[in-house]
């Protein structure tokens, strides 16, 4: 038990390692960025009118005028506590100017990554009970097709065919921000259907990969001399053994669906946290980049944890080797 503590407290880590380059590239990425957020935020037609000393003042008054590494220091910890301030132009406080995009996107997330799950346990047991047959092989080449599709391609797609052609969802979705939860998780269809296309052809991969492996060892054939039905054995016996390769692609597909969720909303105008994303980027609004780029992070080294944890609970050789 103590080896396995080690080894979650290692992972523990080296989340924290991951979250602390994350905060600094953001940052570096927002220093080396032409002009800044004062000149940013005032409208061209009024700059004009402001002297290099207003600027300077302004400055001054927002702590731009500090050392870079001050304001770094200021800002890895003030990520690492949640404290992410005040946007600049409206002073109002970040975390409730960003606390309905992220929720919205949350449940879209949430409701992809269920669907996602779904989807593919099915079809990867379906599949593996007879590989290379017929069922198999449409499901194979399916997927090969939908993971070769970027996500603007497959919005877009989804928009001209439910939306235009056949018209039983909306093109673009019509709601405010701060709507009901249930109003957005309705207005969600189309955008969890088209992150599940890539998303879901990946990990139907790695889990008909692992079934078929685990289909041909020996226990498996000795469950199937002592008369089990093939379903109880693929279920029962081969899921748990199979599922381990998909926990390990399963911190790509949430990246994957963090990235694409910003993409996606662009397409049907969804009001999440990507499309805010978009707008604090053209207004060079900082605390809320940096706000939404360390919880994008943060959610994706929670699932790589929560998979890590996952595979040392169901992989007996994981323990012996930290033992």
């Amino acid at each position: 038990m103590p080896h396995i503590l080690i080894l979650v407290g290692q992972r523990i880590a080296f989340a924290v390692l991951i979250l602390s380059l994350v905060v600094a590239i953001v940052y570096a990425g927002t220093e080396i960025l032409p002009g800044d957020a004062i000149t940013a935020m005032i409208p061209q037609d009024e700059l004009v009118f402001f002297s290099e000393a207003d600027l300077t003042a302004l400055r001054a008054e927002y702590g731009m005028d500090r050392p870079a590494i001050v304001r770094f220091a200021e800002m890895w910890w003030n990520q690492f506590t949640f404290n992410f301030g005040t946007t600049l132009a409206q002073r109002e406080p970040v975390i409730d100017r960003i606390f309905y995009p992220i929720r919205n996107s949350a449940i879209m997330s949430g409701v992809a990554l269920s669907v996602m799950l779904i989807l593919v346990l099915g079809m990867g047991i379906l599949a593996s009970l007879k590989p290379g047959g017929k069922l198999d092989t449409a499901l194979s080449t399916g997927t090969l097709v939908s993971y070769s599709l970027p996500d603007f391609v497959v919005g877009n797609l989804f928009v001209m065919v439910f939306a235009v052609w056949l018209g039983i969802a909306p093109a673009v979705i019509m709601i405010n921000t701060n709507a009901d939860a249930l109003a957005v998780l309705v207005s969600s269809f189309l955008p969890v259907a088209a992150l599940c296309v890539a998303g879901a052809a990946y990990q139907f991969r790695l889990l008909r990969g692992g079934m078929i492996e685990v289909m041909s060892t020996d226990f498996v054939e000795r469950a199937r001399l002592a008369g089990l039905p093939t379903w109880r054995i693929a279920l029962i016996h081969v899921l748990p053994a199979a599922v381990i390769p998909m926990l390990n692609g399963m911190t790509q597909f949430v990246a994957g669906l963090i990235s694409g969720t910003v993409v996606i909303e662009a397409v049907f105008k969804f009001p999440g946290a990507g499309v805010e994303l978009l707008r604090a980027l053209s207004q060079r609004e900082l605390p809320t980049i940096q706000a939404i780029a360390f919880l994008a992070a943060l959610a994706v080294v929670a699932a790589n944890l929560i998979s890590d944890l996952a595979v040392i609970a169901l992989d007996p050789r994981v323990r012996r080797r930290a033992a």
